[in-house]
């Protein structure tokens, strides 16, 4: 896959400024940075992913959903997802796996300070947010629909 060095050597700029460890995939223009939560969840994968005028950002977490838990979990993140301003949760329902996909445009060739604050920091406080609530679910816990309602209660 092709990809911006521009927009990948921003990525990790900001990334070493930050004093963030990581790696990169230089055939993919891939940075991986494990980051901790405050939620019950412990920790995520925020992955970018540099493009040719764009990058992605997905937060991702280790745990996943056990086959009788999907249909739950695909609920839960359904109504998390509704509303949500600036990405999404997506749920791979084959293998369970979870994350939250940003994506952030750069018209001019370059990411702007903005966007590469908000890439890291936006998957990790709706991971923060909902965390709770999906790791009751994943351990057998509720129903999604009063989790989500008990996460959102305590937006302020």
């Amino acid at each position: 896959m092709r990809y911006s060095e521009t927009i990948a050597k921003s990525i990790e700029t900001y990334l070493r400024e930050q004093d963030w460890e990581f790696t990169f995939d230089e055939i993919g223009g891939v940075f991986t940075v494990e980051a901790d939560l405050s939620c019950k969840l412990g920790a995520a994968l925020v992955v970018y992913q540099a493009m040719e005028d764009s990058f992605l950002c997905y937060t991702t977490i280790g745990e996943e959903a056990p086959a009788e838990m999907k249909a739950s979990v695909a609920e839960y993140l359904h109504r998390a997802n509704y509303g949500l301003p600036r990405g999404n949760f997506e749920f791979d329902y084959d293998e369970g796996s979870i994350h939250f996909k940003t994506f952030f445009d750069c018209p001019g060739g370059v990411p702007t300070a903005k966007q590469l604050d908000d890439s890291m920091a936006i998957g990790l406080t709706v991971f923060d947010h909902y965390g709770d609530g999906l790791h009751e679910l994943l351990q057998g816990g509720s129903l999604a629909r009063r989790l989500i309602l008990k996460a959102e209660e305590q937006e302020g």
